[in-house]
């Protein structure tokens, strides 16, 4: 081993405060604490990290005891909590504060970076996931959507008791050129992602740009985006029939590429059309129809946005199976946001450690990136003296290359309860024409 070389190796303690100083970086003190709480703001929000964003602990309680044992160790100065209980009882109280406080300062760090932009504006997909919770008392009431609807609305046991399964619903806004979870929202079973999307608008950056599935589509809900100064790119097709449900709910009009709706409503008070541009792009093999508001994108350039839009249905997968976050541990609603919110938190940070020390020319593997800083996490609780160079192992954290990859991955036999359809085309000969019919 070189001399060189000895000098890169830190301890994992050093290398830990290093890993961790966008949290020292910020300001809490605005931050009202919780009664007459002497626990220090920071060592909550290290704890906290460490407790749920970088920890593959198999019980709340393990997870816990390593982030305790390692905060204590590189934060000897600062009052930590001592048990996981006086933990929760300090996130109930001000963790969406903390959290709120860390993710504009990694989004202040993410603004000065050169793919901010994306073709002129901040550009982020958005779609929506599930998470199972506990089946307790107080997370059903919280989260299951059966809570909603009496047992006879539903047609069978076998329905209802689907519905009262627990999930909390996560709304992501994930930054398009670097993959970041920039924004999320959360809510219960019986939430939409689009309610969830627009209740927070107003966090997103203005003239920003969302790439959508087809699900997120109506005249209500695409005119608030449009009145809070959003653009959207949204793919349309015969699985949900787009523009034949916009039919049903007023007047489409066809002329060229471009498609202006109203609803009977917007024309009875005078209201202004939305004019959006129907566009066949190819994404990889796939022909897809895009609908935007923006009309200046070219095609190649709808392409690339709707291609890119595949990183945040990876990022889900990522969490849920490779991390193992499909099921979440708390037993009660505010303990199981924290415990979501804390992970996407760690995600974030740990994919912006991860793109620091990755070659330019390799795509950066989260969950690579993931086990390096929970090992780190486990060395440092354990009081292990083994110096390591981080940096280098994150440069390695890369997706493997099968460019000359011969056999195909995927299993067509595997036996699957949900029967996907062809999204096909958005428009049929029909609508199309009577569409035509109506041109003024």
């Amino acid at each position: 081993m070189s001399h060189q070389d000895k000098d890169d190796l830190r301890t994992p303690l050093a290398e830990l405060k290093e890993r961790l100083r966008p949290i020292l970086e910020c300001d809490f003190e605005t931050i009202k604490r919780h009664g007459n709480s002497t626990l220090n703001l920071m060592g909550v929000a290290i704890t906290a990290l460490l407790t749920f964003g970088w920890n593959q602990q198999q019980t709340l309680d393990r997870r816990f005891d390593d982030a305790y044992e390692a905060t204590k160790r590189g934060f000897s100065s600062i009052w930590v909590a001592g048990s996981y209980q006086a933990l929760m009882v300090a996130l109930r109280a001000c963790g969406d504060a903390l959290c709120q406080a860390i993710s504009a300062r990694l989004l202040e760090h993410l603004r000065s970076t050169p793919g901010w932009l994306l073709f002129g504006r901040p550009t982020f997909a958005v779609d929506g996931s599930q998470f199972a919770v506990p089946r307790t008392a107080k997370n059903l009431a919280a989260f299951a959507a059966a809570g909603r609807k009496c047992k006879a609305a539903y047609k069978n046991q076998a329905d209802y008791a689907k519905a009262k399964t627990t999930q909390i619903a996560v709304s992501l806004c994930q930054h398009l050129s670097s993959g970041f979870p920039a924004f999320w929202n959360l809510g219960g079973s019986s939430d939409s992602e689009r309610g969830l999307l627009l209740d927070m608008l107003d966090r997103l950056p203005k003239d920003s740009r969302l790439v959508m599935d087809a699900y997120y589509f109506g005249f209500k809900f695409w005119n608030r985006l449009i009145d809070s100064g959003f653009t959207f790119v949204v793919r349309a097709g015969k699985n949900i029939d787009l523009l034949g449900q916009l039919r049903l709910e007023g007047k489409v009009k066809c002329r060229g590429d471009l498609v202006f709706y109203w609803p009977q409503s917007a024309i009875d008070a005078g209201s202004d059309p939305i004019i959006l541009s129907l566009v066949t792009v190819m994404v990889g093999r796939k022909r897809m129809f895009l609908l935007t508001n923006e009309l200046t994108l070219t095609e190649s350039q709808l392409a690339e946005l709707y291609a890119k839009r595949w990183g945040i249905e990876v990022f889900f997968r990522t969490v849920k199976q490779s991390y193992e976050r499909a099921k979440l541990l708390s037993r009660t609603p505010d303990n199981a946001k924290q415990e979501i919110q804390w992970t996407m938190l760690g995600m974030w940070m740990a994919l912006t450690e991860g793109c620091k020390h990755i070659p330019e020319d390799r795509r950066i593997s989260p969950v690579k990136v993931l086990r390096a800083l929970c090992d780190l996490v486990t060395n440092v609780a354990r009081r292990s003296a083994n110096k390591l160079n981080l940096a280098q192992q994150l440069s390695g954290c890369v997706i493997a290359d099968e460019s000359g990859r011969q056999s195909d991955k995927n299993s067509k036999d595997y036996p699957r309860k949900k029967r996907k359809r062809q999204t096909g085309e958005p428009i049929s000969d029909d609508l199309r024409k009577l569409a035509m019919e109506r041109i003024v």
